[in-house]
């Protein structure tokens, strides 16, 4: 599906990242792409739990790029935003800021388990909102030395929740089983969402 129509709202994916691009196309949408341009690594949270920071953020990027697309004169769109983060023992894990930050990071999530949730916020052009939350649990074995250093230096960790990407690390063989939701660990509940997107946008995703 085209990302609008003649006199159709686009749909927008308000994220940079490739993994949710990857997933809307493979439900068969093609959005526009445009990133909000908030770096919630250097976000400093207060006492807010997992699940509200991940739809709260899903939330203010999604408003972000709808106040972007005004302030620039675009046409009217439906924007989706989504954001994911990690939790351990109760403290949040967002982005890692730097190499020691993404050792520390991982390091911390092995040989044990933590929750992954991904919030999403859908912006209607009258500015309706709708907001989503899913949640998994992953199991992280023990990593093996070597491989875990070159992740690091790879910069493999860059951009990712928890300092890293799922389908990524099971590839490379880590010891990595998931309960629940595995595209929301990967960025985005594409299978909650589809029929969402598939009634508001009337067909002409």
């Amino acid at each position: 599906m085209s990302s609008s129509a003649a006199g159709t709202p686009a749909l927008v994916l308000a994220s940079g990242s490739p993994r949710r691009l990857e997933l809307l196309r493979a439900a068969g949408f093609a959005p526009e792409v445009e990133a909000a341009d908030i770096d919630d690594s250097s976000l400093v949270l207060g006492d807010v739990g997992a699940a509200a920071t991940a739809t709260s953020l899903a939330y203010f990027k999604a408003r972000r790029v709808a106040s972007q697309r005004r302030h620039r004169g675009a046409g009217p769109a439906w924007i989706l935003a989504a954001d994911t983060v990690c939790e351990r023992d109760g403290d949040i894990l967002g982005k890692p800021v730097d190499e020691r930050d993404a050792r520390a990071m991982i390091a911390s999530l092995a040989a044990r388990r933590h929750g992954v949730l991904t919030g999403w916020c859908l912006l209607s052009p009258e500015g309706r909102v709708r907001l989503g939350l899913a949640r998994a649990e992953v199991h992280m074995g023990e990593l093996e030395r070597d491989d875990f250093d070159r992740f690091i230096s790879e910069g493999r960790w860059r951009g990712k929740a928890g300092g890293y990407n799922l389908t990524e690390v099971i590839a490379r063989g880590w010891p990595v089983r998931c309960d629940g939701d595995a595209d929301a660990v990967v960025g985005l509940p594409v299978g909650q969402i589809a029929p969402i997107l598939h009634e508001s946008l009337g067909g002409a995703a």
